[in-house]
């Protein structure tokens, strides 16, 4: 237990996550041992307490561009208190402002990220990150869903049940089919490296698996998790020597299908390839990150480059459904003014 002096919070760093029994995915213990295991980037987990107080930490180390959604390049060893895998979750449960407490007593450069609610900090440069994409399912079937579609989205998405229709889907939830090489490629093509998971993950995990097969051969994946009402697109994986501008539609109307069919009423499409997921119906919810140097002077500078750390983002306001309202503007935009072109494959570890 370290306790500096009776303003500051007690840090108790813990060898597991200190979980609680109405933790639930994802921060449940088999989830984040799987993780501690699979994940190559040396994970800490603390409890901060201050009075009543309490916060649950997760911490990794990594050498990290700190430019990564500008036009710069500087890979700094840094501290990043976020969920251990590519997820649209912060690392962290609990006081958001005791974690940022906590977050200033660790050495040299610091992120928090996917930070759901936005609360300013003199000390910490707090800006958008990717947003994540959420779809709410109102539909029985996916033939109410394609009917409920203005004519062009509902094309667009038979163009590529067409182009994909020799495809098997199978739905497994064990290592008979590797995945691995899949998950690879699209890591290697990602435009904002994160982590990279270890085969042991996707043997392991306790999730649901639909990949898509040509022939005997694999071609598409993606990992879902369902949590009460919820459907999670967690990770995917594709071959891109196949037209994956076609398959990636493909694979996204399936997880639609699959959470009507599992009755969820939430769909988390997670980061990244927002263009594409807007024009299945989705929406976009903003995440923060918080940036900190624990040298004063460097901090400084840090707090002057938030427009060289800040995503930026301008998506055009689809009108995907019948029932939608006239467009009112013609972008919905973060506070940045870079145009984010839809992505012809999906990029990285994200989705």
């Amino acid at each position: 237990m370290k306790k500096q002096s009776e303003n500051e919070p007690e840090i108790l760093r813990c060898e597991t996550f200190p979980c609680r029994p109405e933790d639930e995915f994802p921060f449940d213990a088999p989830l984040l041992e799987l993780l501690k295991a699979e994940n190559p980037f040396e994970q800490e987990y603390y409890l901060i307490q201050k009075g009543k107080r309490r916060a649950r930490v997760i911490v990794y180390r990594m050498k990290l561009n700190i430019f990564t959604y500008g036009r710069w390049d500087l890979a700094l060893t840094t501290s990043v208190i976020g969920f251990p895998c590519s997820l649209s979750e912060q690392g962290f449960v609990g006081d958001q402002k005791l974690v940022l407490e906590f977050a200033k007593t660790l050495k040299g450069p610091v992120l928090i990220l996917n930070v759901k609610e936005k609360i300013a900090h003199k000390d910490f440069v707090l800006g958008e990150t990717l947003p994540t994409c959420m779809f709410q399912n109102r539909f029985a079937t996916p033939e109410e869903y394609l009917k409920a579609l203005r004519s062009s989205y509902r094309r667009r998405i038979r163009q590529a049940v067409v182009k994909c229709s020799s495809l098997t889907v199978r739905q497994i939830e064990d290592d008979s089919i590797d995945v691995y090489p899949l998950y690879l490629n699209t890591y290697r093509k990602s435009a904002y490296k994160l982590e990279r998971l270890q085969k042991g993950f996707f043997d392991r995990i306790d999730a649901v698996k639909l990949v898509f097969l040509k022939g005997d051969r694999p071609i598409g994946f993606v990992l879902l998790k369902i949590q009460k009402e919820q459907l999670i697109f967690m990770l995917c994986g594709m071959d891109y020597s196949e037209d994956t501008t076609d398959l990636y539609y493909y694979m996204l109307f399936h997880i639609i299908k699959y959470a009507i069919r599992h009755h969820c009423r939430i769909i988390d499409f997670g980061q990244t390839s927002e263009e594409t997921k807007l024009k299945f119906g989705a929406t976009t919810e903003k995440r923060y990150f918080y940036a900190h140097h624990s040298n004063r002077f460097i901090n400084l500078l840090v707090m002057h480059a938030k427009s060289l750390l800040e995503y930026h983002y301008a998506f055009p306001e689809y009108r995907v459904f019948k029932t939608e309202s006239k467009q009112r503007g013609k972008l919905c935009c973060s506070r940045g003014t870079m145009e984010n072109t839809d992505h012809k494959t999906v990029y990285g570890n994200e989705k």
